[in-house]
């Protein structure tokens, strides 16, 4: 169940489309905003698909060095690309509503020219709002709201916990991104939450590092110095696999973090036979020569009656075991990271971005994540430590 190659090309060209198509709409507003750019309107045009193609250069250039210098450059790269998206967005409106207009106008050229001269003037006052406004919006976002956690609290019913374990208490990370711009302030100001909720297990649901398995030790060593009753348990996401995931696997288990990849565990098997917690692989894995999820195999591994908790990175894994576990957990969507306005535009390429979701029987929850992938910035999304409270059913 991973993307198709047709998929994945799809999906890229539809980015330089829509960014291209953003960057065209900020050159059109500068000429006409700006008549003197007219002489110079070849360089502006250069620039503007020098930026949008530098977009898949930079990614490249990030995932080969894996450095912070290419993290640098590739976070520069997508915030200005976001940028460009949303001012973009409502100038292209503008130029939709136009287009309509002169479509119902009476015929004649000075009807047109009317048309066209009010789309210019609105075009320009949009322009002069949303620029400024995008961009101290994105300023906040990246000074402020990549280090506004918020401690989300969720209770589970996991139909056959024992009595004994009601009110078992996990504390859920996802999609911590160490790396340039998760580092020790980070890692504090979010697992001092992890040490308020004072925990029964932690569990720490993929993308552990960025793009630097070198950060894998650093992570491994925070994670496992943290307490709770039943240790810490993790597993690995796309980015740990563009990281390379055999390192970041190495420095999380010889530092004491258990790493499920397709395996389970039962979790107080003495108390009235406890509960199973399963970790599946990242649904991109085979990607990269990973084994992909499997949740067959982690399932073999535990009592085929116990209450099951699933560990899973990507939450679209959840159309697979929906019905076949109590409770999912996931991240990988940030809660779309970057909401301007509320406008999510995660919701319109994924079925699960944030947030609980009911199927099957089954409950999943989408962990906001932690850090950030690809420009340092929060939006309307602020990153998350999840509290779950398991309840017997």
């Amino acid at each position: 169940m991973h993307p198709s190659p047709t998929t994945r090309v799809f999906f890229h060209v539809l980015t330089l489309g829509v960014t291209g198509a953003a960057h065209g709409l900020l050159v059109l507003w500068l000429l006409t905003t700006f008549p003197r750019l007219r002489p110079r309107r070849a360089w502006l045009v250069a620039a503007a698909v020098f930026l949008t193609l530098l977009v898949p250069v930079a990614r490249w250039i990030a995932l080969a060095s894996k450095d912070d210098g290419a993290t640098t450059l590739f976070a520069c790269v997508t915030t200005e690309m976001l940028l460009a998206v949303f001012i973009g967005f409502p100038l292209g409106l503008v130029r939709i509503a136009s287009w309509i207009a002169a479509r119902r106008a009476k015929k004649g050229q000075d009807a047109q020219q009317a048309v066209i001269a009010r789309r210019a003037a609105i075009e320009r006052v949009v322009g002069a709002v949303a620029i400024p406004s995008m961009t101290l919006a994105f300023g906040w976002g990246i000074t402020r709201g990549r280090h506004e956690f918020a401690l989300e609290e969720v209770a589970v019913r996991i139909p056959g916990l024992p009595r004994a374990l009601d009110g078992y208490t996990i504390a859920q990370v996802s999609d911590i991104h160490v790396g340039a711009f998760v580092g020790e302030r980070e890692l504090s100001e979010g697992l001092s939450l992890v040490d308020k909720i004072r925990p029964d297990l932690i569990v720490a649901t993929g993308d552990l590092v960025d793009f630097d398995p070198r950060r894998g030790p650093f992570l491994a060593r925070r994670l496992a110095d943290l307490a709770s009753r039943d240790g810490v348990i993790a597993i690995v996401g796309n980015h740990d696999y563009y990281a390379g995931v055999n390192e970041v696997i190495a420095a999380m288990r010889a530092a004491g973090v258990d790493v499920l990849l397709n395996a389970g565990r039962t979790i107080r098997a003495t108390d009235g036979g406890g509960f199973a917690i399963l970790g599946v692989d990242d649904l991109w894995a085979r990607r990269s020569g990973g084994a992909g999820p499997s949740l067959e195999r982690a399932m073999a591994m535990v009592r085929p009656d116990a209450p099951r908790v699933l560990l899973s990175h990507q939450p679209a894994y959840f159309d697979v075991a929906a019905g076949q576990v109590a409770l999912q957990l996931s991240g990988h969507m940030h809660g779309g990271q970057v909401n301007p306005l509320g406008l999510r535009l995660a919701d319109l390429v994924a079925r699960y971005v944030a947030g609980r979701y009911e199927r099957s029987g089954s409950t999943l929850w989408v962990n906001r994540g932690f850090g950030v992938a690809g420009p340092p910035v929060r939006l309307g999304a602020p990153p998350e430590v999840t509290k779950i409270v398991l309840v017997a059913a």
